[in-house]
């Protein structure tokens, strides 16, 4: 029997190859444990820790989905290995995410936005597309449910999947601007520029993969792409180790400072450390609000370009930093920093709070009082 030919009983309508999936788990093991490794030696915990748990994903997939070829009318395997499968990929965007964000910490000047909410917009969105996929999956693979519900599984997939496009092509449109501006800026090492080129190509990746997947899903469960195995090995399991074991080869923790304070100087030579581009907007505001529009027409942003300041400016805007860091428990009871005297809403209720202006009379009996002792006495 074939990759593809129908097996009777079977809930993948085939039934699956069963040396495949050992070899992806053993090959996906090695590449994470190496990627556990890399991210411990270059201190990259900020930019790669999820690479590990993205290969754990896909480990986890196969795994199910060796035990479901010696237990084909298991509806429940089925559907676990679906969705494990399917979450590995957006995984590998995430990281790509913090990639491009690190790189704009360290080159400030140049970034068409705050390196922050390059990951809180598209983190939002990809965990947007999680979810569908999550909700979709199974409900494509539940062979209990009717013809129009499974559809309704595919339709939410095939939305996700859209979705991920756009934002990978979004993605790639603000790395080549970036990439341009450095250029044209003469500040583009070479290690920055192996590291843009890893990015484009883990993109690249995971887009083809992403096309994939939206054929099949267009195409239907009685599609040629859902019922033959092979092309799931081809642009599901194959290609996604070469994403891994692209970013085990060239890894961006080696080439990219570990900390977000580290910056490059207009020089293109001088590294230089500042407090960090930090923005302390909620969560919830820099979702909807990306780009900062409210903070640029106040001027706000002017406030915070540190990147042409002196050394000891910068000096006094870390220990300032340091001295308002807040504490891990702070942190975990309000993520958003929605209280506090520095909270977004601490701030507003404390200045509401604050002394109530003196009225009119009483401020000029002040003036008037103070007037009268400044004056010189008449000497009679």
């Amino acid at each position: 029997m074939g990759l593809g030919d129908y097996s009777p009983g079977s809930t993948w309508y085939y039934a699956p190859n069963k040396v495949a999936p050992i070899v992806f788990i053993v090959l996906f093991f090695i590449s994470g444990v190496i990627h556990v490794w890399q991210t411990i030696r270059y201190k990259s915990w900020r930019t790669t820790i999820l690479l590990p748990w993205a290969a754990l994903l896909m480990m986890s997939g196969f795994i199910t989905r060796e035990y479901g070829a010696y237990n084909t009318e298991s509806l429940g395997v089925m559907i676990a290995s679906i969705v494990l499968i399917m979450s590995g990929p957006p995984v590998y965007s995430l990281i790509n995410y913090f990639i491009l964000s690190r790189i704009l910490y360290y080159i400030p000047y140049l970034s068409p936005m705050h390196p922050g909410r390059v990951v809180t917009t598209f983190v939002g969105l990809d965990a947007v597309c999680e979810i569908l996929i999550g909700q979709g999956a199974w409900r494509m693979a539940n062979l209990t449910m009717t013809d129009k519900q499974r559809q309704i599984g595919a339709n939410l997939v095939k939305a996700s999947l859209i979705l991920q496009a756009c934002l990978f092509g979004a993605f790639g449109l603000m790395a080549a601007l970036f990439q341009h501006r450095a250029q044209k800026a003469n500040v583009l090492s070479r290690k920055l520029r192996t590291v843009i080129y890893v990015l484009y190509i883990s993109a690249t990746i995971v887009t083809i993969r992403c096309i994939y997947r939206i054929v099949e899903y267009v195409e239907g469960w009685k599609g040629a792409v859902y019922q033959n195995e092979a092309y799931f090995w081809v642009f599901e399991a194959s290609i996604m180790f070469a994403n891994t074991l692209l970013l085990n080869i060239w890894h961006p923790g080696k080439r990219l400072p570990s900390s977000n304070s580290r910056f490059l100087d207009r020089d293109g030579v001088t590294e230089r450390r500042g407090p960090g581009w930090t923005d302390d907007r909620p969560w919830i505001v820099t979702f909807f609000d990306p780009f900062d529009v409210w903070g640029l027409i106040r001027g706000k942003d002017r406030e915070t370009q540190f990147w042409d300041m002196s050394d000891e400016e910068l000096e006094r805007l870390r220990a300032e930093k340091q001295a308002n860091k807040r504490s891990v428990w702070a942190g975990a009871l309000d993520p958003f920093h929605l209280w506090g005297p520095r909270g977004y809403i601490g701030k507003h209720l404390s200045k509401s709070k604050s002394t109530p202006k003196a009225p009119d009379n009483e401020i000029a009996l002040a003036a008037l009082h103070t007037r009268v002792k400044e004056e010189p006495k008449n000497i009679v």
